[in-house]
């Protein structure tokens, strides 16, 4: 289930927002997996009106998978919360960016595990142990990548599919 959550958003990007969750939701999550896949999506326009405990994007707490028989597992539930973009085209990206991300998580493709708080989170790509995620630099994250080459190509096909009256 997805659910969006908007704070100081004109209702047509709301709605804009809630169709490309929905969108991308669909094309990134296979029919069996989207009942179990619980999303809370925040989207806000002022993000000094949040409490400073709320961290924006993915925070690394909200990603992280679960153990189970000392082997991590697919996250199922996320919230996170973004700041709307000047442009309506690229929040649509910087929205696709995150349900990349989200599809990665959900599907068990990226795992992140920290065994206690004072231990470096480590990253699991595709069943491979990669190592903490501050070590590897951000532009050669093979998740970082996936964002970089997806998530253009979704917002770009969301766009022609749904934005075209809108222009």
């Amino acid at each position: 289930m997805v659910r969006l959550h908007v704070l100081d958003i004109d209702p047509m990007l709301a709605e804009i927002a809630q169709t490309a969750c929905d969108y991308f939701h669909n094309r990134l999550i296979s029919p069996s997996h989207q009942a179990s896949l619980q999303v809370d999506f925040g989207l806000i326009n002022n993000p000094t009106r949040l409490d400073a405990s709320i961290m924006l994007d993915l925070p690394d707490a909200d990603a992280l998978s679960e153990m189970q028989n000392r082997k991590p597992q697919p996250r199922q539930e996320f919230k996170l919360i973004m700041t709307r973009k000047s442009r309506l085209e690229d929040t649509i990206l910087a929205i696709a960016k995150h349900w990349v991300h989200i599809a990665s998580l959900s599907t068990g493709r990226l795992m992140l595990t920290r065994k206690t708080p004072k231990v470096a989170i480590c990253a699991w790509w595709l069943g491979e142990h990669l190592g903490p995620i501050n070590a590897i630099p951000t532009d050669l994250r093979p998740w970082r990548k996936d964002q970089e080459k997806i998530g253009p190509q979704l917002a770009d096909e969301y766009a022609n599919l749904f934005m075209d009256d809108l222009s």
